[in-house]
């Protein structure tokens, strides 16, 4: 039988951390676009902006950034991962326009 802790330490040793003011964290890559075999018709830039206001309205406040490589290097794709609410991450790979609206809905979707 193992003596460790099965919760979290006492709040006295929470001191470092704080409350944050999103719920979930999307991240996108921003290496994906400097790649050769990166995508040709959006930058990361764009991409998070079009993102942003896809899940804008959704039950998460959610938290857009770009990041640098996340190791999931698709074709002709911009890598997205998102997190939120204790829930495993979910992975994308993003190529075209309509892809950012199915990603929006999946975080709409899977967050309530």
């Amino acid at each position: 039988m193992s003596d460790a802790p099965t919760s979290l330490p006492p709040a006295a040793d929470a001191e470092p951390f704080v409350k944050p003011k999103f719920g979930g964290l999307l991240t996108v890559c921003g290496d994906c676009q400097r790649r050769s075999s990166g995508p040709t018709r959006h930058t990361a830039k764009e991409l998070r902006s079009e993102l942003r206001k896809a899940v804008g309205h959704a039950p998460v406040r959610w938290r857009v950034v770009e990041c640098s490589c996340l190791g999931l290097c698709p074709k002709k794709a911009t890598a997205v991962a998102a997190c939120a609410n204790g829930a495993p991450p979910l992975l994308a790979a993003v190529r075209k326009r309509r892809d950012v609206a199915a990603v929006a809905q999946r975080l709409r979707d899977g967050t309530r």
